[in-house]
């Protein structure tokens, strides 16, 4: 924990959850100031659709003296929260409700504030509307810092709110679209870093970026969710590249919340290069399993970009441990990546070959000149250059227009097969990539 405020003293209570689950959940209310003083765990085939848990551990939870909250690993619907605190005299948060606090302690610019805000009035509507159908939201005061408000009156008005951030989240993703086009028509790939949290992906960009003086680095901290907003930095090498980081991953997130968050993870799905790491340093199920929820989500996405995976934290492994880390990738996610390439961020050890898989993934350029006769065809043939080059530079004549740019190679026949039916050419000056 950041801050002095005293711990919430809670229950985690759950019914055969998976371990991993539960472990992430401990992990969860550590960071988000939660005191775990108890864990109750009922062995049963499905939950209690009214309480979540069996009656005889409602009423543990009633005659527990020692706590504040219950927490629960799996996701709770409206009428169970309802239910258990009316039956405990506990509040309760579940997994969801945790991860919207951390977000809420973590978010530091106003984009990042305005997606926590939004993501946190979705959640918590139904639950208004819950307290609303039982008539009872006096026995809440301050509920969603509504007071004492009539209950009409304060749902229209986050619904209200809610458009508005919509507005505001818009008008942003339209700001990065724009941005993103003006980096690529200067020839500027991106460069994304991805990842389950806390997996080193903001220490790894310090040690990709060309500037460390420490006022221009990253927050870096052992702790979930250090960045919530991205930062975008210019990267090391010889390609002209910026690198991303981005809201770190975490399992079994709901639609919503990740739509709530897409400003931000357009910057990954259309990113030229995804970097995704995974902490090499923990168990092999473990990374197995936080690698796959990671590759489903870029999957969802519709992720465009060439995949490196990056086992991260090497220097805490034996020295022949990551190559046999490969055998825990299943076929299917290893089919989606070029290359994998073990670091440790911290260390720097295994950047400089990073850096260099990164240039092999891309697509190599050069620099061209190209005359293009005047004839009717010449405003189509110099549209589609401005669509699919970078740095366009052209000179009129009374009888063609010389253009200067860099191109990927792989547009290069293309070009020549256009320009050869008017009479044009096209001169290679320098090769810029691999």
């Amino acid at each position: 924990m950041s801050d002095t405020k005293p711990a919430k003293r809670t229950v985690l209570a759950w019914i055969s959850a998976d371990d991993e689950l539960v472990e992430e959940t401990r992990e969860l209310c550590l960071h988000a100031g939660y005191r775990v003083v108890r864990e109750v765990r009922q062995k049963r085939r499905e939950p209690d659709p009214k309480f979540y848990l069996g009656p005889g551990k409602i009423r543990e939870l009633k005659d527990e003296n020692d706590a504040e909250f219950v927490v629960t690993p799996t996701d709770l619907d409206p009428t169970q929260i309802f239910n258990i605190s009316k039956a405990t005299g506990l509040s309760v948060s579940d997994r969801i409700r945790v991860v919207l606090e951390l977000f809420h302690s973590r978010a530091t610019s106003p984009e990042a504030r305005l997606q926590v805000e939004m993501a946190d009035i979705r959640y918590q509507l139904p639950i208004l509307r819950e307290y609303i159908h039982q008539g009872t939201l006096s026995d809440r005061p301050g509920f969603m810092a509504g007071g004492e408000y009539r209950v009409d009156y304060y749902y229209e008005m986050a619904r209200k709110r809610m458009a508005h951030i919509r507005e505001l989240l818009r008008k942003e993703r339209k700001r990065r679209g724009r941005t993103r086009y003006l980096r690529k028509r200067r020839g500027t790939y991106l460069v994304s870093v991805a990842g389950y949290t806390n997996a080193g992906k903001s220490t790894l960009v310090n040690a990709l970026s060309r500037n460390t003086s420490p006022d221009k680095t990253l927050e870096t901290a052992d702790r979930m969710f250090t960045t919530i907003a991205t930062s975008t930095r210019r990267m090391r090498g010889r390609r002209d590249c910026m690198i991303t980081d981005t809201v770190g991953f975490i399992r079994a997130l709901p639609p919503w919340l990740i739509e709530g968050f897409m400003s931000t993870l357009e910057e990954l799905f259309s990113a030229d290069v995804v970097l995704l790491v995974v902490d090499a340093s923990e168990g092999r199920e473990k990374i197995a399993s936080r690698l796959g929820e990671s590759m489903s989500i870029l999957r969802n996405g519709n992720c465009s970009g060439r995949i490196l995976l990056v086992l991260n934290k090497i220097d805490l492994l034996d020295d022949d441990e990551p190559l046999s880390l490969l055998d825990m990738v299943q076929p299917g996610n290893m089919d989606m990546m070029d290359e994998v390439v073990p670091v440790s961020a911290a260390s720097e050890e295994g950047i400089s070959e990073l850096i260099e898989a990164v240039n092999r993934v891309l697509p190599p350029t050069v620099s061209v000149s190209i005359r293009v006769p005047m004839t009717e065809y010449s405003p189509l043939i110099a549209s589609w250059i401005h669509a699919n080059t970078f740095d366009v530079r052209i000179v009129y004549t009374t009888e063609s227009a010389v253009i200067k740019c860099r191109m990927e190679k792989r547009w290069m026949g293309h070009l020549e097969g256009i320009l050869e039916s008017v009479g044009g050419a096209i001169l290679v000056s320098d090769r810029d990539g691999p």
